[in-house]
């Protein structure tokens, strides 16, 4: 009954105002409580500041946001004042503080911070200060920053897709020559034989590259056909409809919150994809937010707090070993609270557990449909085009956990197999959306079949 009657007094010398009192409740845990209390002294400026440190530490910026805003701005930091600006969408008062700061970190991020509200000039700006305290070992990555600038402002021309479709499939041309092949060449068996050889070579699949050939030698007796021109036409006609229903359009984000999941082994290119696909949302100036549910590889967290930094998404984390159905509520609830538009998240690929795996997945699917029903947006499967006809069997224990409305694959500048792109498609029957042809931030770029078997078979 004592304890009671402290408790009691308390909480009524903390609605009073006492200081102490205040202090107490927080260090007893009830922050809410407090919280509640200092809402009322916001004009006592010896409680403001302890109510501001709550906000902060509650990640509550909105409110942090309004008491810097109207009634005392020295409550911040700089840095705080940064991150404040930045989480309320208001994104040029935060570049201005991020530049204040003077680091390149925080002038990497000012930049991008004003390329994504479109101040180019000012973002070129900032990001030449930063170029000037860039560590080596990051110079490269904020030179690619200022080159996309510089493509915005007309200085140098932007690479079109098709241009960087042909530099991503360079190795796979290198390796098969379908250009040499029909290069005037006679209309013969042998000429079969080699083309069934280098649909092989490009991971085709002995099967399909044996049907291909022996379609293509009926056809051209049926037609009388005599040139390898008038060969390489049917070709094409052939490869594409093994495409037919592959390509397919990502879908965009929509009014409310929408939710892109992410699935694929370790080492697919997982997480850059979502880095690459954040920085293509952000720019489009919708509020991301990444959310790091791969919990079990060591550097899964930290490579998507990089990404989140370099395209200017918010992110949502907590300690290695999280429960990631968990980290998903939180992130989704988060979004809920704070206005971001559009989440992503990021999951784990241990094929090795395989059981545990299936089960997790569903669980953070069925995370997502309690809170959202109609979500997710996308559930993409994340293939390395380097692995060729093997990454099948990869996607197929994917599909057995959740629903894949599209693949993404990923790494085709450095494979010789680009031709796996069709038994992919024959036997996942999974719209392949998107496909990685280089490094860069923008080399992320929408499947098309035609262009794909043109620049393939040139």
């Amino acid at each position: 009954m004592v304890l009671f009657w402290r408790k009691t007094q308390e909480e009524k010398l903390a609605e009073q105002g006492d200081k102490n009192a205040i202090l107490s409740l927080i260090e007893k845990g009830k922050r809410e409580k407090a919280i509640h209390i200092l809402e009322n002294f916001k004009e006592n400026p010896e409680l403001r500041p302890i109510l501001y440190r709550l906000y902060m530490e509650e990640g509550k910026y909105y409110y942090a946001y309004q008491l810097i805003e109207h009634y005392d701005p020295n409550l911040a930091t700089t840095k705080e004042k940064a991150l404040i600006y930045e989480r309320v969408g208001e994104l040029e008062k935060s570049a201005a503080e991020y530049a204040k700061l003077g680091d390149w970190e925080s002038l990497l991020k000012a930049g991008l911070l004003l390329k994504q509200v479109s101040r180019y000039e000012q973002a070129l700006e900032v990001l030449n200060r930063a170029l000037k305290v860039v560590p080596a070992i990051k110079r490269q990555e904020l030179e690619e920053h200022i080159n996309r600038i510089r493509e915005e402002l007309g200085f140098v021309q932007k690479e079109s897709l098709i241009e960087r479709l042909r530099r991503g499939l360079k190795k796979t041309k290198e390796a098969v020559e379908f250009g040499l092949l029909f290069a005037g060449r006679k209309v013969d068996e042998t000429l079969f034989e080699e083309l069934e050889e280098k649909l092989i070579r490009a991971d085709v699949g002995s099967k399909t590259s044996l049907v291909i050939a022996d379609s293509l030698r009926k056809e051209a007796i049926r037609r009388n056909i005599k040139t390898s021109d008038e060969l390489l036409k049917l070709l094409r006609q052939e490869l594409l409809s093994y495409l037919n229903g592959c390509s397919g359009k990502l879908a965009d984000p929509h009014e409310g919150i929408s939710v892109y999941l992410f699935l694929g082994v370790n080492g697919s290119g997982k997480t850059t994809t979502i880095g690459k696909m954040a920085h293509r949302f952000v720019r489009d100036g919708h509020r991301v937010l990444l959310c790091a549910a791969d919990t079990f590889r060591s550097a899964a967290i930290e490579q998507l707090e990089v990404w989140a930094q370099r395209s200017g998404a918010g992110l949502h984390k907590k300690h290695e070993g999280a429960d990631p159905a968990s980290v998903v509520y939180e992130t989704l609830q988060r979004a809920k609270d704070e206005g971001y538009q559009v989440v992503m998240i990021d999951t784990a690929g241990r094929l090795h557990t395989k059981e545990p795996l299936v089960k997790e997945l569903r669980k953070v699917r069925d995370v997502i449909k309690r809170f959202l029903p109609e979500e997710p947006t996308e559930t993409l499967l994340v293939l390395d085009a380097t692995i060729g006809q093997n990454s099948i069997a990869q996607a197929r224990v994917f599909k057995e956990a959740v629903d894949i409305t599209g693949i993404v694959l990923t790494k085709l500048d450095g494979s010789a197999k680009g031709g796996a792109v069709i038994p992919i498609c024959k036997e996942l029957r999974v719209p392949i959306k998107l496909i990685g042809v280089g490094e860069g931030i923008e080399d992320l770029q929408p499947f098309d079949a035609q262009v794909f078997v043109e620049e393939l078979t040139s």
